[in-house]
């Protein structure tokens, strides 16, 4: 009896854990990652947007794919799309950006996919990257 009550709680205590720090918005600035690297996650309740502004690769690649995956708990995390960024490799101030509705409420992440065709020692640097959970602006 004593061995469930702990596991129950020890369970209880890691969802609390990781639930309370993910937030919904979050922007970072001067975010590097390569292929497979992942951002923190967020909540969302229906919709969520993905703004990547001025990206650079140091080897001249011109495209990033950003994966948008839901986040589940004692099974495979889900992929819900994958967005091919381009418009961000034009100067400092442009911008990529990935929109999905109609998700269920839960913890998501992005994950960079490939790197222009695909090149795993490379990295894509972004001046600012943002996430924003409200459709009203």
């Amino acid at each position: 009896m004593r061995k469930a009550v702990f596991v129950a709680g020890a369970a209880a205590a890691l969802v609390f854990a990781t639930n309370t720090g993910a937030w919904a918005n979050w922007t970072a600035y001067n975010w590097v990652g390569d292929q497979g690297k992942m951002s923190q996650q967020w909540v969302d309740e229906s919709y969520n947007e993905i703004n990547f502004t001025g990206c650079k690769e140091v080897y001249g690649r011109t495209s990033v794919n950003v994966e948008l995956w839901q986040q589940i708990d004692w099974g495979s995390d889900k992929m819900h799309d994958s967005s091919k960024f381009t418009a961000c490799f034009n100067g400092s101030g442009s911008k990529s950006t990935a929109t999905e509705e109609g998700l269920p409420r839960d913890s998501y992440y992005f994950e960079i996919g490939n790197i222009g065709s695909g090149c795993i020692s490379c990295a894509v640097a972004v001046n600012k990257v943002n996430v924003d959970t409200t459709k009203a602006d």
